[in-house]
Order: structure tokens, then sequence, then C-alpha cells
């Protein structure tokens, strides 16, 4: 047998290293096995794709092979997770154990996008004493490290930004938070970043990279990698926005923070340079601003719901045609006459104050960098024929947003992101399908030939657990649903005595439920921070709370305070939401089936991760309730049910289902 396969073995054995490091440790063969399958796909260069139940210990089933890998042949190795939580756990309890453990050094960081730094030379054009202070001790220079609070306004005055940094030129650039820390990244073996950064870092030029090549990528929490992937392709134009991106060289309101008034000053003997900056360009400015709020403002006249989508129908009427599309192209056309003047103007600096105006002259050409941005998002926005597509509206307190999406990313990910590398490893609690792969592979552009394995929890369900359904509620859609419903939430949770979440699909259905249920006590998401409502959930150990999307994963209650689950109704997304109804129509054009390709596969991973909630020990038990009939009735239920782990089911009438949980609960 290969050596490395024989160490693996001994390392997670019920003697081995783990063990001796780790008293607590228990031996487990999914782990074991998934490291080992790792360990080939980096030999063999494949692909890999792993679900892990809760108690397999994945992150340790990925980590050993990764850091034992980079050890031997010094490659790099980039690990990605979309929580912040996983992110800490790696970074400050299992990386520094494993370390130790095998008795290894490597180097290990956190790598950060370059808005999460200080700025230094845009600090000294503040008047921010206390952040001037801070910066002076600090060797960190992010914003989550600040100890005391920094508005968004502050923050967006003074954080690092690649089209107004001058790079080597600048006289901060040796002290600079941003490039000390990616030097430090650089010279890294593993690096830890977010699915954000990672595709940010597919799109930034090499002078924007944090992040160095690599041919070796560990994606956790797998299963968001194609939402993070569309949502950084999706291109948007907002008012607000472009004004932000011109009100950085000029604005109206706060001439006294102008970078033209500044270069004004320094250029006020060249007569013929002081015009355009007093007169010509403030002109323009002017101009651009009547295009920009006559285009937005033919979006505001719509009387349409909060969110709607622009279909193909939309695109041939007058409106569109006659309206929306000259008004935006003009805003674009604008636009380009500014950024030429912004550029004659650049380039007509004397040498002799150059220097002076170099932060100036930066902040002018990064505004341009991203005032051409704009103008290229109108231009696929208002004339893009391609049918993989979809465009749709807005409407936010701050005005319209227009929104360009695409349907398919696996394009884009299979050429960008997969090909270049040569092993990828994804994992997640949630990958499949009926045990199966074929989803996340098709929708991330999986072609090629991958290891797989799944690997149940190896917690005891079958005894701790039940999964309860009501087969006399009526269907989520019927007029007396949620008042029904309240009444079984009621019941349920007086029976368990509490420690129950109650996982709705909607904050509109949480908050119609939550009315009927005002005799409770509870928590409900929106009214604090995820964080304080979670530590108050954990010390009330009788506690009720009421939420939506963010609470149906992510979340770690162990023990007592959760032993009730009550899923509300399943969460399939939205059909009306633009992007799902679009992508059907793609998915129909192409001969198959939206429904049962896309739409029941997301809800089933949703679906998974609500009762996910409840085991995160093997000593926890409890109920899951799930309130939507159609999860027994219906022919996909069975497909929901085949993804969870074995356990006892019931679908009774609401006074046996009562009966079975005073049963469960009292032994």
């Amino acid at each position: 047998m290969n050596e490395s396969l024989t160490l693996l073995d001994e390392l997670f054995s019920d003697t081995g290293l783990l063990k001796k490091s780790l008293p607590s440790y228990e031996a487990r063969s999914g782990q074991q096995q998934m490291s080992k399958q790792i360990w080939e796909a980096f030999e063999e260069e494949k692909f890999a794709l792993f679900e892990a139940g809760t108690g397999i210990g994945k992150s340790l089933a990925y980590l050993i092979p990764a850091l034992l890998w980079s050890y031997k042949t010094g490659e790099k190795i980039v690990v990605s997770t979309y929580t912040i939580a996983l992110q800490e756990q790696l970074l400050e309890k299992d990386i520094p154990m494993l370390l130790k453990a095998l008795g290894i050094e490597l180097r290990v960081v956190l790598a950060k996008g370059m808005g999460n730094y200080l700025c230094l030379k845009k600090l000294e054009e503040q008047d921010f004493e206390s952040l001037a202070s801070w910066a002076a001790k600090t060797t960190d220079g992010t914003r989550s490290a600040i100890p005391f609070s920094v508005t968004g306004e502050q923050w967006e005055k003074v954080y690092a930004e690649s089209d107004a940094c001058s790079y080597l030129k600048c006289p901060h650039y040796k002290q600079c938070f941003f490039f000390k820390a990616r030097d430090k990244v650089q010279d890294a073996d593993l690096i830890i970043v977010n699915h954000h950064l990672l595709m940010a870092n597919l799109l930034a030029r090499e002078t924007q990279s944090i992040l160095p090549p690599f041919t070796r990528l560990i994606v956790d929490e797998a299963h968001h990698l194609e939402h993070v992937a569309r949502s950084s392709l999706t291109k948007t134009l907002h008012r607000i926005e472009i004004f932000k991106i011109l009100a950085r060289v000029h604005s109206d309101h706060h001439p006294e923070t102008s970078r033209l008034m500044y270069l004004r000053e320094l250029l006020k003997k060249d007569k013929a340079l002081e015009i355009r900056l007093g007169i010509d360009l403030p002109g323009e400015r002017r101009d651009l601003t009547l295009k920009i709020n006559s285009a937005f403002d033919l979006l505001d006249q719509y009387n349409q719901q909060y969110k709607w989508r622009l279909t193909s129908e939309f695109l041939k009427t007058s409106d569109w045609k006659e309206k929306w599309v000259p008004a935006f192209m003009a805003v674009a056309e604008g636009l380009k006459r500014y950024c030429a003047s912004l550029n004659s103007l650049k380039g007509d600096v004397p040498d002799e104050v150059r220097s002076k105006a170099d932060g100036a002259l930066a902040d002018i050409a990064g505004t341009i960098d991203r005032l051409k941005e704009v103008i290229a998002t109108i231009d696929q926005f208002f004339t893009s024929e391609s049918l993989e597509d979809v465009r749709w509206a807005e409407k936010t307190p701050e005005g319209v947003i227009l929104s360009l999406a695409q349907l398919d990313v696996a394009p884009y990910l299979e050429e960008k992101l997969f090909t270049p590398l040569k092993s990828t490893i994804l994992c997640s609690a949630t990958l499949t399908i009926s045990n199966q792969f074929e989803h996340v592979k098709k929708n991330l552009g999986l072609n090629e030939e991958a290891i797989e394995g799944v690997y149940p929890s190896p917690f005891d369900f079958k005894t701790r657990t039940r999964l309860m359904g009501f087969s006399d509620l009526p269907p989520p859609n019927a007029y007396h649903f949620i008042k029904e419903a309240a009444q079984v939430i009621r019941e349920a949770i007086k029976i368990s005595g509490g420690g129950a979440f109650v996982l709705f699909t909607s904050y509109d259905m949480l908050s119609k439920c939550a009315q009927e249920l005002s005799d409770l006590s509870f928590l409900k998401q929106g009214d604090r921070p995820r964080h304080q409502l979670l530590e108050e959930f954990k010390s009330q150990k009788n506690g009720i709370l009421l939420g939506t999307d963010s609470f149906w994963e992510g979340v770690d209650v162990a023990g007592e305070a959760l032993r009730l689950v009550i899923i509300v109704k399943l969460p399939f997304p939205v059909p009306s939401e633009p992007l799902i109804e679009a992508r059907a129509e793609y998915l129909k054009k192409q001969g198959r089936d939206p429904f049962n390709e896309d739409s029941v596969p997301q809800a089933v991973m949703k679906f998974k991760q609500g009762f996910g909630r409840l085991m995160r020990r093997k000593d926890d038990r409890g109920c899951v309730l799930c309130l939507d009939e159609r999860l027994f009735n219906r022919p996909y239920g069975k497909t929901f049910l085949k993804s969870l782990p074995e356990c006892v089911t019931s679908f009774q009438p609401k006074n046996v289902i009562f009966k079975e949980m005073r049963v469960f609960y009292g032994a």
C-alpha cells in the first residue's frame, strides 16, 4: 500500500496521533476513508466530491491530507469556506492542533480582499484622530480588528481599493497593510479564503489579485459555490452607486473633498486648466447628472411589485425601445465624454505639480476605471441579446436597481476555476440529491471524471430522532394554513417544553405566524442581530426562536437547548423570482424539466440543512416536524426523504402525532 495512505490510516486510528493529541477523539471510518480519497485525488490530479454528514469531522478529513501534501510537495493549497464561523474554527482550532500533532511547520494565512484594509494615504487626507492613532499601533490594518465603531460612511473614505492605488509610487507602499498582508499570502503554504474572495480573484487583474498562483483547491460548504459565482458575475446599475463614483472626484454637496477643486488650487496659475476645472468639467458633470436622473426617473414611474423581470416580451415594447434604451445610452455617451475629459486633464497636469497631485490623479484614474465598468454594464444590459442572461428591476428605499445575471455559471466555472487546477475537492454536509452528485456537477460545470464519496452521519438517527408530518393540516397555500399551523406549533412546543427552532421560508409568513403566537414568549429574527438571538436562545434552555433563511444553516446549538425543529413549509424557490422564472424557461428550451432538475434539488438541499440543525452531537435527540403535507403526499417527497439520514418517520393526524411526541419526549 502507498506509504502516505498507510500513514493516514495510522493517524485516524484509535491509537494514532489524533487520539494522542485529542483525548476526546473517536475514530470514524468515514473520516478516514474521505481523507485517503482526497490524497488519491491529489496524487491522480482528479476532482473529488464528498458529502459528509454531521459528526464525520470533514474539516480534519481534508486538512490532514492538505497539510501533509503541502509539506511533502511544497505546493500551495487554497481552502475556501462560505461562513466566517468555519474560517475561525479552521484557523484558531483545527489547524494549530493538527500542525502540533503532525510535528510539522507550515505558513497558514487568512486572505482578505483589498477593501478590508485601511489605506494610509487616504487616512492622511482625513481628520480621523482615533483611526490615525490606531493605525500607528496596529500591525493588522483590517476593519474587523478596529477596537471601536467605524461607520460605513467613514470607512468608505479610508479603505484600500485597487483603482485608487498608485502601488509602488505610493509614499506609504512599504508600510501598506494590504501589501504586507499580500506578501504573507504569497509566501504561505495553506491559504484560507471565503467563496466571495475566491470568485473575485478570478475576475481581478494581476495587480489586484491577493492570491498567488495555485493548483490545489478545497471548497468546503460547496453547496454555496454556484450562488456566490452567479452573484459575483451579476452586473448592477444603481443611481446612487453611479453618483458615489462621480463624487470621488467632485461633489457639489462636499466641495471640500473634491479632487477637481484641489487640482484647481494647485493649477490656478494656468488659466486654461483652471477654466477646464472650474467651468468645463463641472458643466459636463451637471449635464451628466440630468441624464442619470432622467434615466432612473423613468424606472421609478413603473408601478410594479418590488422586483420584476424584464422579459423578452417587455424588450419588444415601445417603453423599452423608445424610452429606456435611449435614456440609458445617453447616460453611457455622457459618461464616455466625461471619462475622456478626465483622462485629458490627467495627461495635461504639469510635471512640476505632479508630486503634490499624485493622490488626486490616482483617484481620477480610479474613477475613470469605475465609470468604464458602468459604461460596459449599460451596454451589456441594453444591447445584449443572449438567451443565457436574465434582467430584472428591483425597488429599494434608495431607488430602483437594475440587475443582469447569468442563468448558467457552469461554463464560466469550468473554464476559469476548475480547468487550470490539478485537483479540486468539493465537500459539504449537503451536496447530494438521493445520494447522487449529478445536480451539483451539472450546475458547477464538473464534467471530468471525479472521485466521489457519501459518508452519512455516524449519529444514531434511528433511535434519537423522529421526522413527523400531519395528514390533517391544509396545504401551505390554503387561506387558513397559518392559523392551523400556529395551533400545531403551540401544542408541539408545549409537549417538548420549548427548546424549539421554528423555520419559515419567508419573513411575511413568519410575521403572520408570530401574531398568532403572541401569547408565547419567543425570539424572532429581525428583532436583533443573529448572534445575539442565538446566544440568548442557548442560555434560555427552553427557548423558542422563529427564523427564516439564516437560521436554516450555519447554526450550531448542541444539547437540550434545541430538541425540536419545526419546518413550516418546504423551502422551494419562489417560481416568480426573476432568476428562477428565467432559468425555468431556459431549461425548458433545452428539453429539460426545470421543476425536477432545479427546484426540487434546491429545496432538498435547503431542507437537509434545516433538518441538520437538530443533531449536532451524538447525544442530541429530538423531533423534526414538517407542517407541509407535500413532503408525504407528493411523488417528489420521496426524493426529500431519500436524501435524509435514515430515521423513524410518521405521517398521521394531529392527535396521533402529538401522542407519539409525548411518548418520545417522555422517554
